[in-house]
């Protein structure tokens, strides 16, 4: 059988674990080829290391994205992350015209623990809110998903009414909605999603670890667009992949290891493999 293929278009951060260093290897060893398209290098993330060392590279995306059209490219999925400018946001969306019949995923980051990452400006989140307009999935945390609904970013705890009204509002406004790491004022974390061709909200309980990590996000989307493409529904999808961060989760906090260098997925992998 000839593997699905990934477009991925996220940022590579060195060190830390996190986008395309841990996206790429959790789509291929779930069966899915990476095609992948970084949007920037980076000496490192940006928790806890200073400030890193940052190349742009949208004239790069851009060019690139031209190779693939006149070559008749086309891709089963597209997975798009951390964007570095906002001229960016028009080449994901070109990108999506490449993935007519497949799976357009859009993590929006720009923002968790109710603070913005430092290199988001206005005109990047209003251009992530358009570019979610043409995505079949998106995957905000809590911070992201009210930014989305031009609500007060900095709250961090929700009853659970307020967090099925926030999915509801966002599957309104935009298509399928997994809003990840929601804390609830009964200090448990779901993940919150909404199927819109079911008109379903469900919730995923967690078994919450007591530390944050960086690229679980990552990690989570490239799951999600894996089980999907495997046949999953949105559901399923959702609960498959959480098992899966759950269990890196866990496993990286017995060590005791420093959070910023993110979670020990080199060992893990093996559950991945059908």
């Amino acid at each position: 059988m000839i593997p699905k293929r990934a477009l991925c278009i996220h940022d590579m951060s060195t060190i830390g674990r996190c986008s395309l260093t841990v996206i790429s290897p959790v789509l291929s060893t779930m069966g899915i080829q990476v095609i992948a398209l970084p949007t920037a290098v980076l000496s490192t993330h940006f928790g806890g290391f200073g400030t890193p060392v940052m190349q742009d590279l949208t004239s790069f995306c851009s060019d690139t994205l031209n190779h693939y059209k006149k070559l008749g490219e086309t891709f089963d999925c597209v997975f798009s992350g951390f964007l570095s400018s906002p001229k960016q946001i028009q080449i994901v969306k070109d990108a999506f015209k490449l993935s007519k019949s497949g799976i357009k995923l859009c993590d929006p980051v720009m923002a968790d623990h109710g603070k913005l990452y430092s290199s988001i400006t206005p005109e990047l989140i209003e251009g992530f809110k358009d570019l979610c307009h043409h995505s079949d999935i998106i995957v905000p945390n809590p911070t992201e998903a009210q930014i989305l609904l031009d609500r007060d970013y900095t709250k961090l705890v929700f009853s659970k009414e307020e967090a099925i009204e926030m999915v509801k509002s966002l599957g309104e406004k935009y298509n399928n909605i997994i809003i990840t790491g929601t804390k609830f004022d009964d200090e448990s974390v779901c993940c919150v999603g909404y199927d819109k061709k079911e008109n379903e909200v469900f919730l995923i309980p967690l078994n919450y670890t007591p530390v944050s990590y960086p690229g679980t996000g990552d990690m989570f989307g490239a799951c999600l667009a894996a089980n999907i493409l495997d046949g999953c529904d949105l559901k399923s999808a959702c609960e498959n992949s959480a098992r899966f961060i759950e269990k890196v989760v866990e496993e990286t906090y017995k060590t005791g290891s420093d959070t910023k260098y993110g979670v020990h997925i080199e060992s893990m992998l093996k559950y991945l493999i059908k």
